[in-house]
């Protein structure tokens, strides 16, 4: 663990320099300590792939003390004695070009099917490493090599919110309607993001997602939109 401070009232804590489930399950869990322990001390805690950054009080707290406090987590914690099993959010995805403009050229580009492709990615289970980009955004890891791709060379100006996207490595979905360059395969429609609720996301890091391919009838049933027009 190394504690670095970036600016007065902020410390970032780097847990690895390489992105592993044992990193996203250690983070996960000091973020859950200091939520629970340390709410008072703290304005913000913005967890990444291998690292927290710690925004602080600094009326309650300095450096000094807050690093005392890591450390003595780091010396104690066991990734072995977890307080609590790892939640697993199970989504509903409608995979169709309807709704996934990208899922008939990604197929063709790694020479699959778009049933192969389909089935590559809802079997996995895949873990929140991080959350960004936009609020809610969370980005999981990690697809199958047979159907990573980069992402777009130019971002389309809006994505529907639910769509599921495909960039490198990662998939995730957009909780809101926003620009994105992913390539996106299919939608999700189950809510993820409330912008007047808290949390407004239902994601936090740590947790992980499970991916349930569904038919046309019951993505409408559950509430899924279908563009008419997709955004070019």
């Amino acid at each position: 663990m190394k504690i670095t401070p970036i600016s007065e009232g902020t410390l970032m804590v780097e847990f690895s320099a390489v992105i592993s489930a044992e990193t996203t399950q250690s983070i996960a869990d000091f973020v859950t300590y200091f939520e629970q322990q340390y709410s008072a001390l703290i304005v913000e805690i913005v967890p990444s792939y291998t690292k927290v950054m710690l925004q602080y009080k600094l009326s309650q707290c300095d450096f000094n003390q807050l690093q005392h406090i890591c450390l003595n987590w780091f010396q104690e914690y066991n990734i072995n004695q977890r307080r609590a099993p790892a939640k697993v959010h199970q989504l509903a995805i409608y995979y169709h070009l309807e709704v996934g403009p990208d899922l008939p050229a990604l197929a063709m580009s790694r020479q699959l099917s778009i049933e192969a492709v389909i089935e590559l990615h809802s079997r996995r289970t895949y873990d929140i490493g991080a959350i960004g980009f936009a609020p809610g955004f969370a980005f999981l890891s990690s697809v199958d090599e047979a159907i990573a791709v980069p992402r777009h060379l130019t971002p389309r100006p809006c994505v529907p919110a639910g769509s599921v996207g495909i960039a490198d490595q990662q998939t995730a979905i957009y909780p809101q309607n926003s620009p994105g360059g992913w390539h996106i395969i299919g939608n999700c429609p189950q809510s993820v993001f409330e912008a007047t609720s808290y949390p407004q996301s239902c994601f936090t890091v740590g947790d992980k997602v499970k991916f349930n391919a569904i038919d046309r009838a019951t993505f409408l049933a559950l509430g899924g939109v279908i563009c008419p027009v997709w955004p070019s």
